[in-house]
């Protein structure tokens, strides 16, 4: 196949998945409100748009996916337009391209075993923290119940004099340390949790829908999909607090960031299913298959 005409297929490939994204985004999309404000997009437009990511690279990925948000918000406008979103979005899209470059390839039953042991791991370190704290009195009122000058950190556990040694002196102590305690027994349970998640989801869609072709790759789908959507939600938040909803930053970021992760990764699951689908279909065209690799 002629170079020039690799290329145009890919470009052709890649317009029709953002054709149909377009349309499912305009059509079938709908807000939730989260505090006031609609900051959660339910739709199925995803399932499209990462193909090009999927099957041609990065680059493709970051065009199809900022194409998809500067499109549909002109067939669909919503709110206010924000170029920033944009460009996290296309960021997005190189992300998932990027990731999925990388493990495609891996050994779908070794990425099972390192998920589990990585999530055993994390879910024994949190306990721990949330045990440690809670012997050492280290809570999110710690430093209205005592004095600085009283505090002797020589006798607590290691996870309660960092957190003590990195917020005692700053602007406000109570805040970042809530923030810490948050991070190390939350967030590390959370990411524990997620990773047990991914197992579960792994193993209910290999066995319960597929049986063939695609079902080695669920797992690599997965950590694609849901690794590159909780950067991008992470970042969509920050925009959004920064920018258009100011109402936001009057409530802990956890608060308003939660309710999108939990979208974001029930999402992302149910659709690497549909995904695994239609790479299945795709691998198994010969005329389309030989576009994934390089030029001849």
């Amino acid at each position: 196949m002629k170079k020039s005409s690799f290329y145009v297929r890919r470009i052709t490939i890649s317009a029709v998945f953002l054709s149909i994204s377009l349309v499912m985004k305009t059509l079938f999309s709908f807000y939730i409100p989260i505090f006031g404000q609609n900051g959660m997009s339910i739709d199925i437009s995803g399932i499209f748009s990462i193909m090009p990511a999927i099957l041609f690279g990065p680059v493709y990925g970051a065009a199809t996916y900022g194409l998809t948000d500067l499109l549909g918000y002109l067939l669909k406008p919503m709110g206010t337009y924000i170029p920033l979103m944009t460009l996290v979005v296309a960021a997005g899209g190189f992300i998932r391209g990027t990731l999925w470059a990388f493990l495609r390839n891996k050994d779908s039953k070794k990425l099972r075993i390192a998920i589990a042991v990585c999530s055993a791991f994390l879910l024994v370190v949190g306990i721990c923290n949330i045990a440690f704290l809670s012997a050492d009195g280290i809570n999110k009122n710690f430093y209205e119940n005592v004095q600085k000058e009283n505090i002797n950190t020589d006798s607590m556990h290691f996870v309660s004099k960092a957190l003590i040694t990195r917020t005692i002196n700053t602007k406000d102590p109570s805040g970042n340390l809530s923030t810490y305690i948050s991070f190390v027994t939350t967030g590390v349970i959370g990411s524990a949790a997620l990773g047990i998640l991914l197992l579960i989801a792994d193993l209910f869609i290999s066995k319960k829908f597929l049986r063939d072709t695609g079902k080695g790759q669920i797992p690599q789908l997965l950590i694609t999909m849901v690794g590159s959507g909780l950067i991008v939600t992470t970042l969509n938040t920050i925009v959004l607090r920064e920018t258009i909803l100011t109402a936001w930053k009057l409530l802990p970021f956890t608060i308003v960031w939660i309710p999108r992760v939990i979208e974001e990764i029930l999402g992302n699951t149910i659709k690497a299913y549909f995904v695994s689908i239609l790479l299945g279909v795709f691998k198994r065209q010969h005329g389309l298959n030989e576009l994934t690799g390089k030029p001849s």
